[in-house]
């Protein structure tokens, strides 16, 4: 496994120290072919969809860590992954099946083989190991499914039970037929006693784990057919670095006796004293394993309810001796048994007491299970680099005897057999720490080199086969006794022979007087060989013609293979072409996919960048519309509450002026209802220009008529009498004058394009400015205007045109403005003579056809009439600059 990581090690100074010279054991075991230590991983799968992962499976493979940080804050341009490399990683949804064939399938084999080989499983707590190991009702695990395959290979060849005996000391001795059969009465006896470790298996056993049964078993090829096997299971814990035997018959005592580890005579490391127990079936061993687990210590913690508190050992152990030369009987030497063992570890898992909140006899168990696991690192690092560590320097001491765990498997560090460990991993965030220390633990395991296991298997030169071929032949001789055939009887074949020509000759002397019959029997016998050489020449030339044609066959189908082989090698070879292609094209593909990550994360990084300063607009743009809402609020409030004051205000003094005016009205309407009385009356003359109405009323009478923009003026009528003769003679208007005030200075506003009148009489303002648009009021008092003249036009009900001249005064206010009191107004109008239906067309032709221009009719309205004309806006008593 390599992990991707940016590390440097500094160069450490090496002193070079001789080396012990090595023993002959040590220097076959160096020069002994070795196999690196096996890792797989196996990803547990995720209990609830909520939670977070930061592993990714990238091939069967490979698997890859991200770091917790990372993922919560989405700093998905900055990652960091590290990256391992095992031999096979088992996703999520992987079966039980696929782990045991691609991991115990091998071991199950070795063992079959007379090789040893170790498994464990390795993780923290809550990763699925005793899940992978033992499995549940439902999937079965490792353990259970090695022995369905173990015992599927070896049905038809197991011996009869106590044909092999412990020694105690880790060694077996082979019994006879007789001792064997005592042993199995004693055994009956006891069982039908119900006392001993058989009874307390049956009492205590569940029989719904031991009734399981294995799906479609494939029994192991290879294996010695002529051997007869046992099968022998121990199963032990290691407790607070205490080794215990679980299988042990205690009687009377509940508690279990610590074991001590002990080296046997060919140097394998065993626990003293430990019970084996034979088994002839896989239900038999997991009854003898589901008693050990009742008494196995488990534990209740925050990561896991059920948490192993132990490391637990699970041995199956396979005898196997020759049979003699019939095939029936075990070969009675000690020295012609091969023992292999299969250890299948379930080790605690690594914990933190700052997650699990362990206290007392909890937390004093998780310190030893965290110790035990870190002298097992510590020993395999040792391990490795004394195997990476040249000749000549001398080797680190590894220490084994600091845990029981490495104490009881050194042999196979550093002995023979095969070494395989399934990591276990669960892929929440929370584990990464835990997780990071496991890869880095599997990580240096996996380059620890363990040599591989050579058995030497015992030829005592007996034939092969030799056991079928005798069992082959007494089903033929049960055949022929059922026959009843009477020869069956005295049948006896010895095995070897089967294939040769008969047995040898009888003995004879040429020198006897049964020399003769000697001889004829021996001619009988020649002659029988002979026939018998015979066929079986004639079967050998069957044989040999069938395997010429056999072979002229191969030939054939070997030419057609070439030619197909040929055509496929020029399909292979386009198919790869293309394949090259296509791998240039993901090449390429692949570094644009990464141009396009790499711009899409500078997008993510501005878009971010960017919805921040928005959100901060935001908040600005909300926190000023609450201040200008306040700030509406608090000035509506007092807007209201000054309007309102102001309101009342205005009512009180628009209440005072309309009372005055409506008393200067009244006077005025009385002065002119007399005025209009003596101007109706018939025997008033007439009057000239200068004693007009308007002089005779006074100036004083008259009164200024000053423009309100909240009053209305009540309309004044002055009619101005012409008196024209009856008999056609053109009489002048000699109360018209064209300016009362040629003095002053003029204000003359008319219209853009006004409408000539054609008049001989036209309206004279001397010393005037005329305008057609006043926009500021500079224009009104920028060159000391004192009068001020509206000229507007407009046509009467007749269609005529008619000029109205508005005149008044112009006063300054004390705003610095000036306001203008209309006093006056003149109507001018074009009429002929003609069309009159109250005159008479003059005789004289003096003023034939010339239109007179007469002031008719003076209409004084309200200022606000007056604006709305000529587009002013004029105010009334205003110490401000008024707008015309």
């Amino acid at each position: 496994m390599k992990a991707v990581s940016s590390s440097v090690r500094t160069p450490m100074r090496v002193f070079k120290t001789p080396r012990a010279p090595l023993t002959d054991r040590q220097r076959e075991t160096v020069e002994k072919p070795r196999d690196p230590v096996h890792v797989y991983c196996r990803v547990r799968p995720l209990q609830s969809e909520g939670d977070l992962t930061g592993m990714r499976v990238k091939n069967s493979t490979t698997i890859t860590l991200t770091p917790p940080d990372q993922l919560l804050h989405h700093k998905q341009s900055a990652q960091r992954e590290i990256q391992y490399i095992f031999k096979h990683v088992f996703q999520s949804d992987s079966t039980q099946q696929d782990v045991f064939t691609a991991v115990a399938q091998p071991l199950v084999e070795n063992l079959v083989r007379g090789r040893n080989s170790l498994l464990f499983t390795y993780g923290v707590t809550g990763s699925g190991k005793t899940y992978t190991m033992t499995g549940n009702l439902r999937h079965r695990g490792i353990m259970p499914r090695c022995l369905d395959v173990l015992f599927c290979t070896i049905s038809d060849y197991q011996a009869k039970k106590f044909v092999f005996k412990p020694d105690r000391l880790n060694g077996f001795e082979i019994l006879s037929d007789e001792d064997a059969l005592l042993e199995r009465q004693q055994e009956m006896n006891q069982r039908f006693a119900g006392a001993g470790r058989f009874a307390f298996r049956r009492k205590d056993s569940d029989p719904e784990i031991a009734s399981q049964a294995s799906v479609d078993p494939r029994p192991v090829l290879g294996i010695d057919e002529d051997n007869m096997f046992s099968v022998f299971v121990t199963y032990i814990e290691i407790y607070n670095n205490s080794v215990y035997d679980l299988l042990e018959d205690s009687g009377i005592q509940k508690t279990l006796q610590s074991k001590i580890i002990r080296e046997d005579a060919n140097r394998q490391m065993f626990v003293h004293g430990v019970t084996e127990v034979e088994v002839k079936t896989v239900d038999e061993a997991l009854e003898v394993f589901q008693m050990g687990q009742k008494r196995k210590r488990m534990g209740h913690t925050v990561l896991n309810s059920e948490s192993s508190r132990s490391h637990s050992v699970f041995n199956i152990r396979l005898v196997q001796a020759p049979t003699d030369c019939q095939g029936e009987h075990v070969v009675q030497d000690k020295h012609t048994i091969t023992v292999s063992q299969l250890s299948l570890v379930d080790l605690a898992g690594s914990e933190r007491s700052s997650r699990t909140k362990n206290t007392g006899i909890r937390l004093r168990e998780a310190g030893n299970i965290n110790n035990s696991l870190m002298t097992l690192r510590t020993c395999l690092e040792y391990l490795r680099e004394n195997q990476q560590t040249p000749f000549g320097i001398a080797p680190k001491k590894i220490p084994y005897r600091d845990s029981k765990i490495t104490h009881m498997f050194k042999n196979y560090f550093d002995g023979e057999g095969q070494v395989s460990m399934i990591v276990c991993i669960n892929p929440r965030i929370e584990d990464h720490e835990e997780n990071m220390q496991v890869m880095k633990f599997a990580e240096m395991t996996q380059e620890v080199q363990i040599a591989r296991a050579t058995p030497m298997k015992t030829d005592l030169g007996l034939t092969p086969g030799r056991r079928k071929a005798n069992k082959m032949f007494k089903i033929a001789l049960n055949n022929l006794n059922e026959l009843g055939v009477p020869e069956a009887k005295e049948i006896d074949v010895d095995v070897g022979l089967v294939y040769s020509l008969g047995p040898d000759f009888p003995s004879y002397q040429m020198d006897s007087p049964e020399a003769a019959m000697k001889i004829q029997e021996l001619m009988q016998y020649l002659e029988q060989r002979i026939e018998k050489r015979k066929k079986l020449r004639s079967n050998m030339d069957i044989k040999c013609n069938n395997f010429r044609q056999v072979i002229m066959n191969l030939e054939k189908d070997n030419l057609q293979l070439r030619t197909e082989l040929a055509s496929l090698k020029a399909v292979y070879k386009q198919e790869r072409d293309r394949s090259t292609a296509l791998e240039n094209k993901v090449r390429i593909h692949e570094s644009s996919i990464d141009v396009l990550n790499n711009s899409l994360s500078k997008r993510e990084r501005q878009i971010e960048e960017l919805s921040q300063k928005l959100n901060e607009k935001e908040n600005m743009l909300t926190q000023k519309e609450h201040e200008k809402e306040k700030q509406k609020k608090k000035f509506s409030s007092k807007l209201a509450v000054e309007s309102d004051k102001n309101k009342r205000e205005f009512e009180v003094k628009l209440r005072e002026q309309r009372a005055k005016l409506q008393e200067r009205m009244r006077i005025k309407d009385e002065k002119l209802r007399l005025v209009s009385n003596i101007l109706q009356s018939e025997d008033l003359p007439s009057l000239p220009r200068s004693h007009s109405t308007e002089d005779m009323l006074g100036d004083k009478d008259r009164g200024a008529m000053t423009a309100r923009t909240e009053s209305s003026v009540p309309v004044t009528t002055r009619t101005d009498i012409y008196c024209t003769p009856r008999h056609g003679v053109a009489a002048a208007n000699t109360r018209h004058r064209r300016s009362r005030s040629a003095g002053d200075k003029w204000l003359e506003h008319r219209a853009a394009n006004p409408v000539p009148l054609g008049t001989i009489m036209q309206p004279y303002l001397k010393n005037r400015k005329s305008v057609t648009k006043l926009t500021d009021m500079k224009e009104l008092t920028g060159h000391g205007a004192t009068k001020y003249c509206l000229v507007a036009q407009e046509a009467d009900t007749d269609g005529d045109v008619e000029t109205k001249l508005y005149k008044g005064n112009v006063i300054p206010t004390c705003g610095g403005g000036a306001q203008v009191v209309f006093d006056d107004v003149e109507c001018l109008k074009q009429k002929s003579p003609v069309h009159s239906p109250t005159r008479k067309r003059p005789s004289n032709g003096n003023l034939s056809g010339l239109g007179a221009v007469v002031p008719s009719t003076v209409t004084v309205t309200s200022v606000q009439d007056v604006a709305s004309r000529c587009n002013l806006g004029i105010e009334g008593h205003s110490s401000k600059k008024s707008k015309m």
